[in-house]
Parts: C-alpha cells; sequence; structure tokens
C-alpha cells in the first residue's frame, strides 16, 4: 500500500509543478502582448507624435515584426529557458551519479577452484562516523560455517562486506572462488519463477531438478497452473513467503559456486520445512562447498562445522560447535531449552521427508497483470470527465464566451486598423494637394477628424482585446490546473482506498508510470496544447472571416484548404494516437525494471549479472524510445505536410493581389496580408496541436482508468469503548483473493474468548497470513467475523483498522524520524516514546527521538531491529486485539525470548493471535490453531494437542526438538 509520505509528496510536487508553470505562462503571455500588440500600438503613437509618415508599408512591416517579437518572447524564448534549465539540472544529476565511488569490479576471483578461500584481516567497515564492524578476522576454506548473534550484531553488514557492498574501511579482504548469495528478504523480479532460478546461467535439466528437490519446491511446481513457468509479480507478492524464500535460495544454489552465503534464508519456513532443506540442500548437496549461514536454531549450530558468534559489530567468539561454544551461545543467543532436541532415528527421519512433499502446500495462481493497450479513438466520455474535474459545464461556456469575446475585440481592433490606414493614406493625399480653397480645407478637417476618431476607437478596442486576452488564457490555464489537480486527488483516493486485489495483480512500474509521466503530460503539456488549441480557433475563425470580408472569392480557398487540413489530420491521428498508447505502455516495463533492480542491487552483483540486467533495461528502453521517436517522427511529417498547404494559401493570396485586384485599398491589403501570414501559420499549428490534443488525450484516458479503481466499503458504525473484551468468533468464513472458486480459507468456525493468546500454525502457506487479512478486512469473505459480537463487516474500515494493532511480517519503517515512526499522529510524550523503545531493548540504539530513518526498503536498521521498532508502535497504543504475523523471524532466540515476555507483560490484558514458524513462539499461548490448506486440522490447548501422537502439532513439535520445552 502506498504511504501517506509518498501520496504527500507526489501531491505537492504535483501542485508546486502546476503552479509555477500556470504563473510562468501568465507571465510570457503579458511580456508577448506588451511587445506584440502594445509595442505595436506605442511605435504608431511614436511616429503620430514625431510626425513620422505612417504609410501602408511601415504599417505591415511594424505589424509583421511585432508579432514575430511577440511569438518569440513570449514562447520561444521561455521554451527555451526551460530546455537549458532542464538540461542543466539533468547534468548535475548524470555528472554527480558518473562521479559517485564505484566498487572494484574484480573484488574477488570469478574462476572455479578447487582451494575456495575466505579470509579477513582485522576488517573494519565504517559509515560515516559510525563502525559497524571492527576488526574481524577469520579464514575459511572448506565446510559449513554458521554465522549467529543478537540482532543487530553485524551478521548481514558481515556478508555485504566479503561481497564488498561494504568497502573495507581498514584491513583487507581475500577470496578465491566463485560467490553465489541468498538475501535474508528474499529478492524476484517480474518474470517466470524458472527465469528467477536460472538468472542468467545456462538450463541444466539435471542440476536444475536437483536443485528445485533439494529447496522443497517440487510440490509447489506441481500445484502451480503453469508451474515453474508461473508469473512472479513484483517482490512475489503471488507467492507465500515460504515460496519465495525457496525460490531465492533456489538462485543462489543452482549457481555452480565455490561459496555459498546464506543470510538467514530460512526463518520465514516451519521446521519440517527447515530441517529438510538443510539436511538435503545444505548438508548434503552443498557438502563440498564453502557454505556460510546466517541462523538462530539449534540444530543447525550443532551441525555446522565452525560457529562465528557477533556482538555488536566484532566476532565475540569463533570455533568449533564445542561445549565452550556452546556456552557462548547459551549466553548470547540461544536459550537452555533450545539445546534439548529430541532424537529421531533414521527411519521416522526419512518418513518425514517422504511426508515432506506431500504436505507442502501453495496459496495462489494469481496472474501477473499486463498491462492493456486501448485502441480507437478517444470516447467523448474521456474529454467530459476532464472538463467535469476542470470545472464542468459552467466554467467551459465562460471560457468559450471569454474566447469569442477576445477574438471579437482583436478582430475588430485589427478591421479599425485597416480604416485607419485607408483614412490616414486619405488625409495624406488631401495635405499633398491642398490649397486655399474652403472645400479642400474642409475635407482636411473632416478626414482628420474621422482619422482620430478611428485611432481613438482603436485604442479603446486593443486595451479592451489585451486584457480579455489575458483573462482569457488565465481562465483556460486556471481550468486545467483545476482538472490536473482534481485528477490527482481522485487518483490518490483511490489508490489509498483501493481493494487489495488493485495491488495483487498491478506491477509497479504500472502504477508509477501513471504518477510520472502520464502526470507529467496532463500537468505540462495539455493546458497548453488546450489553450494553443482553444486559441488558434478563435484567431483563425476571426482572420478568416476578415480576409473574406475583403474578398468573398478567398472563402473558398479557405474553405479549400481547411478541408485538406482536417482530411490531413483524420488519416494521421489513428497511427499518432496508437503510438501514444504504446509509447506510454513501453514505459512501464521500463520503469518497473530499474525499480526491481534497484531492490535487488546486492544479489545482483553477487551473481555477477549486472550486464545482463543492463541489457535487459536497455531492450525496454530501446523499445520505449523507438515507440517515442515514431511518434516524435510522424508529428513533424505531419507538420510538414501542412506547411506546404499553408504556404500555397498564402501564395494564392498575394498573386490575387498583384495580378488581379487593382482597386483593393491600402488598408484592406494591409488588413488581408497581416491577416493570412497569421492565419497560414496558426491553421497548420492548430491542426497540428488538435492532433496533439488526441495523442495526449490517451495520459487522461489511462489517468482516468485510476480513478475508477473498485474502493473498499469504509462506511460503518463507529461504537463507543470498543473492543473492551476483544473476543473474536468467525463462523463459516471463507476467503478467495480474486473472486474465483479458488478458497484460501474455507468454511472457517472457532471462538477466541477475551484477554487468550492463540498460536497460528501450519505449513508454509496454509493460509495463516489469509487469516490476518480477514480480520483486518484486506479482502471480502464469506460468512461472518466477530469481535465483541460486533459483526466487524458493520464497523466502518477506518475505526475497525485503528483498533486492532498488528506487527507485520515483513517490518514496515517510513521514511522520516523514529518520533513520527513511533507516534504519526503526535499523540504521545517523549517520555512514553522512550519507555516504549526501552521496553523492546532499542533504547540504546537510538540517540534521538528526531533520528532520520531510511525508508522500509534502505534504512540504517537490520530486519530485526526494524521487526523492535513496530513492537514499540504496538505497545504504545495499548489495543485489546494484537496480531503478530511472523513477529520474530528476523530476531536471535534471546531477543525472540525476551521479546516474548515483553508481550506477555504488555498484551497480558489483550488477545493476541501469533503466527510463528519457531514452534516454541506458541507452545505457551493458551490454545493452538493448526491449519492445512485453509481449514483448521486442529485447535485446543497445546498440552491436549501433544497428547495427540497421530495429530500434526505432536509431529511438528516432535521434528522441532521441543517436546520437553513445556516441561
Amino acid at each position: 500500500m502506498i504511504s501517506m509520505g509518498f501520496v504527500d509528496v507526489l501531491l505537492m510536487k504535483e501542485v508546486i509543478k502546476l503552479v509555477v508553470g500556470y504563473y510562468l505562462k501568465i507571465v510570457n503571455l503579458i511580456i508577448g502582448l506588451l511587445f506584440s500588440r502594445l509595442g505595436f500600438y506605442l511605435l504608431i503613437m511614436a511616429c503620430i507624435w514625431t510626425g513620422v509618415t505612417t504609410d501602408t508599408t511601415i504599417i505591415i512591416f511594424a505589424v509583421a515584426t511585432f508579432k514575430d517579437l511577440g511569438h518569440w518572447i513570449s514562447q520561444s524564448l521561455p521554451f527555451t529557458m526551460g530546455q537549458l534549465g532542464e538540461f542543466v539540472s539533468a547534468y548535475q544529476r548524470i555528472i554527480k551519479a558518473l562521479e559517485a565511488e564505484e566498487l572494484d569490479p574484480e573484488h574477488h576471483l570469478e574462476q572455479p577452484t578447487n582451494e575456495p578461500l575466505i579470509e579477513l584481516k582485522n576488517a573494519s567497515v565504517r559509515f560515516k562516523d559510525q563502525e559497524i564492524l571492527s576488526n574481524i578476522s577469520f579464514r575459511i576454506t572448506s565446510g559449513l560455517t554458521l554465522i549467529t548473534g543478537i540482532v543487530g550484531s553485524g551478521k548481514t553488514s558481515l556478508f555485504k562486506a566479503i561481497l564488498q557492498d561494504y568497502p573495507l574501511s581498514a584491513g583487507s579482504l581475500v577470496t578465491d572462488g566463485r560467490i553465489a548469495f541468498a538475501s535474508q528478504d528474499p529478492w524476484l523480479f517480474p518474470s517466470s519463477i524458472k527465469q528467477n532460478i536460472l538468472f542468467g546461467e545456462k538450463f541444466d535439466e539435471k542440476r536444475y531438478n536437483e536443485v528445485i528437490r533439494v529447496c522443497a519446491l517440487l510440490f509447489d511446481f506441481n500445484q502451480l497452473e503453469n508451474g515453474d513457468e508461473t508469473i512472479v509479480t513484483d517482490r512475489g507478492l503471488n507467492l507465500s513467503k515460504g515460496q519465495q524464500s525457496r525460490i531465492n535460495l533456489a538462485r543462489a544454489v543452482y549457481r555452480d559456486s565455490e561459496i555459498y552465503l546464506l543470510d538467514d534464508c530460512l526463518t520465514a519456513l516451519d521446521a519440517a520445512v527447515q530441517d529438510y532443506i538443510f539436511t538435503e540442500c545444505i548438508q548434503t548437496f552443498l557438502k563440498e562447498k564453502i557454505c556460510i549461514l546466517i541462523s538462530q536454531t539449534a540444530s543447525h549450530i550443532e551441525k555446522a562445522d565452525n560457529v562465528i558468534i557477533m556482538d555488536k559489530g566484532f566476532i565475540k567468539d569463533i570455533g568449533k560447535p564445542d561445549e565452550h561454544i556452546y556456552q557462548e551461545v547459551k549466553k548470547l543467543v540461544l536459550k537452555d531449552d533450545d539445546l534439548e532436541k529430541e532424537v529421531i532415528d533414521d527411519e521416522k527421519e526419512v518418513n518425514e521427508k517422504t511426508k515432506l512433499t506431500e504436505t507442502e502446500q501453495f496459496t495462489s495462481k494469481k496472474k501477473v497483470y499486463s498491462e492493456i493497450k486501448k485502441e480507437g479513438s478517444i470516447d467523448f466520455v474521456v474529454y467530459k470527465k476532464y472538463f467535469m474535474y476542470g470545472g464542468g459545464i459552467v466554467m467551459v461556456l465562460l471560457n468559450f464566451f471569454l474566447g469569442g469575446g477576445t477574438q471579437f475585440t482583436s478582430s475588430y481592433s485589427d478591421k479599425l486598423l485597416s480604416n485607419w490606414i485607408d483614412i490616414k493614406q486619405n488625409v495624406l493625399n488631401i495635405e499633398a494637394n491642398v490649397t486655399s480653397n474652403n472645400s479642400f480645407i474642409n475635407n482636411l478637417e473632416t478626414a482628420v477628424e474621422e482619422e482620430t476618431f478611428i485611432f481613438r476607437k482603436y485604442t479603446i478596442f486593443l486595451f479592451v482585446s489585451v486584457i480579455l486576452e489575458l483573462i482569457k488564457h488565465y481562465a483556460m490555464l486556471d481550468f486545467t490546473r483545476r482538472a490536473s489537480i482534481n485528477i490527482h486527488k481522485a487518483m490518490i483516493k483511490k489508490i489509498m482506498n483501493g481493494v487489495m486485489y488493485f495491488f495483487d495483480t498491478h506491477l509497479i512500474g504500472n502504477v508509477l508510470n501513471r504518477f510520472s509521466q502520464d502526470m507529467a503530460n496532463i500537468d505540462e503539456t495539455l493546458p497548453f496544447v488546450i489553450d494553443d488549441c482553444y486559441s488558434v480557433f478563435f484567431s483563425v475563425a476571426g482572420g478568416t472571416l476578415l480576409i473574406i470580408s475583403i474578398n468573398l472569392t478567398f472563402s473558398i480557398y479557405v474553405v479549400f484548404m481547411c478541408s485538406l487540413l482536417i482530411l490531413l489530420r483524420w488519416y494521421y491521428i489513428p497511427s499518432g494516437r496508437s503510438l501514444r498508447r504504446l509509447e506510454a505502455s513501453t514505459r512501464s516495463p521500463m520503469i518497473g525494471h530499474l525499480n526491481a533492480t534497484l531492490e535487488g542491487l546486492t544479489t545482483i552483483r553477487s551473481c555477477k549479472v549486472e550486464h545482463l540486467l543492463i541489457q535487459e533495461f536497455d531492450k525496454h528502453q530501446d523499445l520505449y524510445t523507438s515507440a517515442y521517436l515514431t511518434s516524435l517522427s510522424t508529428m513533424r511529417g505531419i507538420g510538414l505536410f501542412m506547411s506546404l498547404i499553408t504556404s500555397s494559401f498564402l501564395v494564392i493570396v498575394l498573386a490575387k493581389f498583384m495580378l488581379f485586384d487593382s482597386d483593393i485599398t491600402a488598408g484592406d491589403v494591409a488588413l488581408a496580408l497581416t491577416q493570412v501570414f497569421g492565419v497560414c501559420g496558426q491553421m497548420q499549428w492548430g491542426i497540428r496541436q488538435w492532433a496533439e490534443l488526441e495523442n495526449i488525450m490517451t495520459s487522461v484516458e489511462r489517468l482516468l482508468e485510476y480513478t475508477d479503481i473498485k474502493t473498499e466499503n469504509k462506511q460503518g458504525l463507529q461504537l463507543e469503548n470498543w473492543p473492551c473484551k476483544g473476543s473474536i468468533t468467525y463462523e463459516k468464513v471463507s476467503l478467495s483473493y480474486n473472486d474465483s472458486d479458488e478458497l484460501v480459507l474455507k468454511n472457517l468456525n472457532f471462538e477466541v474468548k477475551p484477554n487468550e493468546k492463540i498460536g497460528i500454525v501450519g505449513r508454509t502457506g496454509a493460509g495463516k497470513s489469509s487469516i490476518i487479512s480477514t480480520i483486518f478486512r484486506l479482502y471480502e469473505v464469506q460468512g461472518k467475523i466477530l469481535i465483541d459480537g460486533i459483526d466487524i463487516k458493520t464497523l466502518e474500515m477506518q475505526f475497525l483498522r485503528k483498533h486492532i494493532a498488528i506487527i507485520p511480517q515483513d517490518p514496515i519503517v517510513f521514511s522520516g524520524t523514529i518520533r513520527t515512526n513511533l507516534d504519526v499522529r503526535n499523540e504521545f510524550k517523549d517520555n512514553e516514546l522512550w519507555e516504549a523503545l526501552e521496553k523492546v531493548g532499542m533504547k540504546n540504539y537510538i540517540s534521538s527521538l528526531d533520528q532520520i530513518v531510511g525508508s522500509s526498503s534502505n534504512t540504517n536498521f537490520s530486519s530485526g531491529q526494524k521487526q523492535l521498532i513496530c513492537l514499540a508502535r504496538a505497545i504504545l497504543r495499548k489495543h485489546k486485539i494484537v496480531v503478530m504475523d511472523e513477529a520474530t523471524a528476523n530476531m536471535d532466540h534471546e531477543t525472540d525470548v525476551i521479546l516474548h515476555k515483553i508481550i506477555k507483560n504488555n498484551f497480558s490484558d489483550a488477545t493476541v493471535l501469533t503466527i510463528a514458524h519457531r514452534l516454541h513462539a506458541v507452545l505457551e499461548c493458551d490454545k493452538v490453531m493448526v491449519l492445512d490448506r485453509g481449514e483448521i486440522a486442529e485447535f485446543d490447548d497445546p498440552n491436549t494437542l501433544l497428547d495427540n501422537r497421530d495429530g500434526m502439532f505432536y509431529n511438528m513439535v516432535r521434528q522441532a526438538g521441543l517436546l520437553n520445552y513445556l516441561s
């Protein structure tokens, strides 16, 4: 879901951009009008005051010159300055990127070797003033090395130092051999599962089949509709967390390397799957390799060849898993009971491995969204909606009348200028032939009075036209500005309130493309295209009427020329519109690919496949730029042919004046020539802008799609003092993610009493997280969910979610400060915030509540520390219902135990639902729910479930070696 901070940034950016561009346009228009109309008027006045003769040649030359000056100053010069500013800004950003510090491309040998090696000597890593790794020294040449330690001890940082994502500030690093890396947070990119695993490697069927077997993916592929050809959405959201982790692991294991770095990639798996993969994959398949595994699991530590214990960025202890290491592990990492593991004979272990492939489950068969490129003309509904967002029919009519009034005063002033030229010419002729005859004197006086009257009238209409011109442009740009802002607001509102299925089926590249390029089109381009079309329509109409008023035969030429231009546009529009749609749709994959690449940069570098990602990006970019270039070229081509047509009209008018019309007045010639010059240029420009309008409206069409997103029904009741008890009842609850017949949850019926602590367990994809989605109403369900006897469907959505706390599986930390992350509504005092941080053990890691925190994907805290911040956030609010979705997955065992004590102390009077793969997290719960394929297989207190030796829960606990835990 898009965060409010993201929304605020988008909204502020669009508003600033619109307002600045809007007022700059007004300023440019004022300057243009001053140089064109008012500048010309002042020139004429200067000639009159100084006694300079203003004959027809001077008038024609002055009008043409000042119109050109007005165009260049009001449009071309500002546009050029804007382009220059964008160039300088882009150049500076590019230079900054090019001059950034780069990693050494030869940081480890990429050649096979029989003697792989990882050696660090007194290695340290420092970021700014903080040392995250200190004096690290070890040498590994073979076997399984396990790294463990408390949250924030530097385990992942050590891997990044080995990969040289973190350059050493001191010491040395030597690696010999090819390195494969599996990240703690699974990284998947939009493509097939098979391509995610191969990731640029050649397909070896035998190795591939073996890898998917040891990574426990066989059953998943058999159940998915398209097997390993199933398309993965952004970050693998159409797969379960366990499936994401195993595919992420399979990618690393498939690479034929000598060194494997596995960053706690078994955390999201239940105990049975963990044991299977640890035995079959890590201990067996990788037994001849250097394998370094980050893990907090007791059984893994026992079976390692070497153990490295990290604490606060340095190595606390290192050695084989002997009694000394066990004691250090007990002190720092594990709980005593975790070292008690029931011995399972070989026959039972084999049976469990056999059963594993029978019980592994999948979550969904959702297909990735493919952006649909519409065809045909833009529906009138699109224009109608755009006009409604701009202010409706009233604003449209206001702009129409302003345009008509402006053009009338402008054309009439031009006509008055033509009359004034004729009268002025008459005055000059009379003055040249004046005698003492009273009749000549009277004629001169009458002509002068008429000249003065016409000029004053011209002055009035000229100034009125300038004022109306400014008002017209102001009103039109304000209209388009309102439309842009309102569409943006509508999109944000729909996105923020959209149903979860929208986010399940839409790639991030498609969403970002709408909010970037399409929004930029209607912010920066569409207002001026509409303004040009609107202005040109009235200008051409007015100019054409003036030309026809001089000679009626010109109407034939005008009709013929307009018909040719419209016919040319008619032929161009289908291809131009389709090319714009193609341009927009080909931009989405480019953005999505870049976004996915940045998220998985460490994995990409470790696999040494940067060139493949660059090639893939180049393909996306080439496709986009080819569509853009084709669109641009066709527009320039249509402009060329339109210029030829309008130029021919100009030649016809000039030829008619020169060869045929001898009785036409000088004023009419001046008027005709100035109008023809203007009409010819504006007509072809107007037709081009009319075509461009249809093209740009494809962006409006795409944006309006996001204003019609199906939204959640947020209407409902708000109850006082609810929930006061915290009881939860499910009655015949079933869930389907995409309104299909595939049920993820099937007819669930259970009751949770107030203040009960419920553990929810099951194989990967059994439906555990789906239960959480139902209690928050992320998806509509069949049946009833009652909290304190109230059907949650009757409650207001915001009210419901506000009164249930969640500590999610993937911890979310927002960009901002510690304070804003804990208390976004500023409801708590500083001492309460510090108290919550102290309860979760994060106080010593935070210097100030105003300490800056990065985004959820790029932060200065480890995954475990981010989870603790989420826990502190939940503790502050003291809700009656708390949901923990794998909240301790990224914790070491000591922090895990402390965390459960914190939860027990702070949520003793709350109902707690805990989803966990680590079974000791639920053994002390009041009840445990075992899910299997979306159904409740078992639901009772832990002791009762453990008494049933044939039950699923008993077998899960036995596999985890925790049968003696409660005793």
